[in-house]
């Protein structure tokens, strides 16, 4: 006759939960004869992915046992920066579980006008997320000739933002004297831009 106890294979009713009566604690009996539930501290093979034998979803391992990944909707310290657990990349949190921010490729709805991923300041995005538009103070490659961010058309660059020649019509301050925007020299105002005069060689009506 021998005593009973934990590990002898026979489950000892009000004491043991169970007895399996071997040495390997990662099954469905732990060694002290307690039946393996999530948040043990002990891996269950097969059966759980990680227990760290706490409540703590921001660590590695998740309070259901579940080895913590980007897109399980609990951010991971100091590894994520956000997850919303969804692959929406318009919202302010995207699916590799980075906090959206202007330059990362995608437009955050509501917040930027566009967003190429780029340093480009001249294409259609500026690298403030916002659409490249005639008076923002930056020159779209192919698209405008100058802007200088303002209102005045007589400054060598239009509201246009085209630049400011002889024959569009507006004066352009301190290099032209008129500007008409027609071709006749005997109106008072030259092809040149210059005002008509006695000696220029063209008479006045």
């Amino acid at each position: 006759c021998t005593l009973s106890g934990c590990g002898d294979g026979f489950v000892e009713a009000g004491t043991e939960a169970c007895d399996d009566a071997n040495d390997l604690n990662t099954d469905a009996c732990l060694n002290n004869c307690v039946l393996a539930t999530c948040g043990d501290g002990v891996v269950e093979a097969g059966v759980e992915a990680c227990d760290d034998g706490n409540a703590d979803d921001t660590d590695g391992c998740l309070a259901t046992c579940v080895a913590a990944t980007c897109g399980d909707g609990v951010t991971q310290a100091g590894v994520e920066g956000c997850d919303d657990g969804n692959a929406d990349e318009t919202d302010d949190c995207l699916s590799d579980c980075q906090a959206a921010r202007c330059g990362d490729g995608s437009v955050q709805a509501g917040v930027e006008e566009c967003d190429d991923g780029n340093r480009i300041d001249t294409d259609a995005c500026r690298n403030v997320c916002l659409d490249a538009t005639c008076g923002d103070g930056v020159v779209q490659a192919g698209v405008e000739a100058c802007d200088d961010a303002n209102q005045d058309d007589t400054d060598g660059c239009s509201t246009a933002c085209v630049r400011s020649t002889c024959g569009d019509g507006v004066v352009w301050a301190g290099v032209e004297e008129c500007d008409d925007g027609n071709a006749d020299e005997t109106d008072g105002c030259l092809s040149s831009c210059k005002l008509s005069g006695c000696g220029d060689g063209v008479v006045q009506v």
